[in-house]
């Protein structure tokens, strides 16, 4: 397979992505105190430039905000005094200059149902709490979630684009994509329903030199003398036992946006369909980009063993800086 597209998207992979799984939504929760009070807390990601932060607003006609109320910071909280029992009421971000592209997570603790978790995009400033939750909803959430998590993931991403270098073939290739996914899937479903745990930050130092390991692997591989490992031998099995690990990481991701009680086993399986729709999105514009480039830029088709090293020595760098930062958080 000719990819002479690699250098731009490793390029463009690698300067968006320092800062990798740093993408954390905005966190409300709203306390059902009584039947007619109710606490307002919040957390903004540091992202937020200084008086850009969004304002919450519960938004009823019977419901009025108490004195009571503080901000630290990204940190706030605000009490509500309502004028009838039990509403369903709108929880609002508004957003001084426009909402910098943020998702945001909103749980609603009631007193007598369980909690509602409403996991939103950018576009989404508003929300309705009160009513019973959606199944369809509950679905469409969680699968947005899981799309817009990998294609944000740039370090999960960079280990795909290192598995399409290695795959070659189509049908290599669809066997390698479908090991890694069929594992990460595993370990997705045993971390988030709390059977296996893993340390987060030692997770991600894991995932970041998974992908270390593949660079190095495929920039041995082409030397002139290069040799052919175990990776380039039995590819499918490298990237199901990788996958396992990055299962973790997916994980961790849908811990942090959490699981409606009642809908725990339709949540997780929608997001992990988003994750997979992503990932098949990443791989088919990747290849897609690739030969259209080789087709109409000559110049791309006669270089493209020295743009794909070039591309591979940026990953390398770029998954070397995460695993030394990362490991430094571990100790």
């Amino acid at each position: 397979m000719r990819i002479g597209l690699f250098i731009l998207l490793s390029l463009i992979v690698s300067s968006a992505g320092l800062n990798a799984d740093e993408a954390r939504p905005v966190y409300v929760e709203i306390n059902q105190i009584s039947t007619t009070e109710y606490l307002v807390k919040w957390k903004i990601p540091p992202v937020m430039a200084p008086g850009q932060e969004p304002r919450i607003v519960m938004d009823h006609p019977e419901c009025q905000p108490l004195s009571d109320n503080s901000a630290v910071g990204l940190l706030g909280r605000m009490s509500y005094q309502c004028g009838q029992p039990d509403l369903t009421f709108d929880l609002k971000l508004v957003y001084p200059a426009g909402n910098p592209a943020l998702t945001s997570l909103i749980v609603y603790k009631s007193l007598n149902d369980e909690p509602q978790q409403v996991f939103s995009g950018p576009e989404i400033t508003k929300v309705t709490l009160g009513a019973a939750s959606d199944p369809v909803e509950v679905s469409k959430q969680y699968l947005v979630a899981g799309v817009e998590h990998i294609l944000i993931g740039f370090d999960h991403l960079l280990f795909v684009l290192c598995l399409i270098i290695i795959a070659g073939g189509f049908k290599r290739l669809v066997f390698t994509v479908t090991g890694f996914t069929l594992a990460h899937s595993v370990t997705l479903s045993l971390a988030t329903l709390n059977i296996v745990q893993i340390r987060t930050e030692l997770v991600e130092m894991l995932i970041a030199l998974s992908i270390l390991l593949l660079a190095v692997e495929i920039i041995k591989h082409r030397r002139p003398n290069g040799h052919t490992s175990f990776t380039w031998r039995y590819p499918v099995a490298v990237s199901s036992v990788f996958g396992l690990l990055h299962g973790f990481g997916f994980a961790v991701v849908l811990q942090d946006l959490g699981l409606p009680q009642s809908m725990k086993l339709q949540a997780l399986l929608f997001f992990n369909i988003g994750v997979e729709i992503g990932q098949l999105l990443f791989i088919f514009a990747v290849v897609a980009l690739a030969f259209i480039s080789t087709k109409v830029i000559s110049s791309v088709d006669s270089n493209r063993q020295k743009i794909v090293q070039f591309g591979v020595y940026l990953i390398g760098s770029c998954s070397a800086y995460w695993f030394l930062t990362r490991a430094m958080v571990m100790l």
